[in-house]
């Protein structure tokens, strides 16, 4: 690797990091600013591969707000806790507009955290293999905008160093993407179908070409930490679904429908978990472990 290769990858990253954005991602970042003032929006995840195409009245868009500190974030040191101990806190957004309601969620980082996530002493893929895929600035200070492109960076190497070893090797980057993405799926409450990644890296275009830095230096025993995520991945998971329920609107059902997409189980709901729904959580999350279990012994 060379300073040139970094450079250019760089370079690379930053104009597809700050190109034009659709005028309704544009109306939703700014109304997600609005509520966190001074902060950075990014647009992250596949809803990068669904701006051409899609009926914005028929997306639930994913942005992440990048804020100052978490004292700029939040008024309450209680949020301000939760977003440090179990990152990050998530939010519901939504605004009429000429094309329709439009939806979103938000997670919410300081930009010190955000940095400390996606960098080598954070073990889970949670952020890193997020922030490797492309994402994109929507809004964002302008003393912040390299930050946030070098952040991408980061994830990105971590990404590709924790996948390398899957891999034969002198693997392409299609087949070193391939299995870190697959990994990091099984590493979080996601049941996906089989041909997610390869759909997803093909809305992807040449980014895995493009942004994977020759002679990356490659995780040894990468499959034996990928099993490890999984088993933290499944609890960190769940504590984050949970601890949703207390700033998401709707976030009980939105907790049921996200558990039901990715492990094809369906959990009633009790009115007075729909009421009550942080004291409630503890007591959906047990009828969900005594379904799957029931599940798995009739399989």
């Amino acid at each position: 690797m060379t300073a040139s290769d970094a450079e250019i990858r760089n370079k690379f990253l930053e104009h597809r990091m700050t190109d034009e954005t659709p005028a309704p991602v544009r109306l939703l970042a700014d109304k997600a600013r609005d509520a966190h003032p001074g902060s950075a929006v990014l647009l992250y995840g596949s809803g990068n591969s669904v701006l051409q195409d899609a009926d914005p009245a028929e997306v639930l868009y994913d942005f992440y707000v990048i804020a100052p500190s978490y004292k700029a974030a939040y008024q309450s040191p209680f949020m301000r806790f939760l977003n440090w101990a179990i990152p990050p806190n998530v939010f519901y957004l939504e605004t009429q507009s000429k094309w329709g309601l439009l939806r979103a969620k938000y997670a919410v980082l300081s930009i010190d955290h955000f940095e400390k996530l996606v960098g080598a002493q954070t073990f889970h893929s949670y952020f890193w293999a997020r922030f490797a895929q492309p994402s994109k600035i929507i809004v964002a200070p302008d003393e912040m905008k390299d930050r946030l492109v070098a952040v991408a960076a980061a994830s990105i190497d971590r990404f590709v160093s924790a996948s390398a070893d899957l891999v034969d090797e002198g693997a392409n980057a299609h087949k070193i993407w391939m299995a870190g993405l697959s990994k990091s799926y099984k590493a979080e409450l996601r049941a996906e179908a089989p041909d997610r990644v390869a759909r997803l890296l093909k809305s992807y275009g040449d980014w895995p070409k493009k942004v994977t830095l020759p002679d990356t230096p490659a995780t040894k025993n990468s499959a034996l930490a990928w099993r490890a995520r999984g088993v933290q991945g499944g609890f960190l998971s769940v504590i984050r679904l949970l601890k949703g329920t207390a700033t998401f609107k709707g976030g009980v059902d939105y907790i049921v429908w996200k558990i039901s997409r990715h492990s094809g189980i369906e959990v009633p709901i009790k009115k007075w978990e729909r009421r009550l729904p942080l004291f409630g959580a503890p007591f959906l999350a047990a009828r969900y472990y005594r379904m799957k279990k029931a599940n798995s012994s009739q399989g």
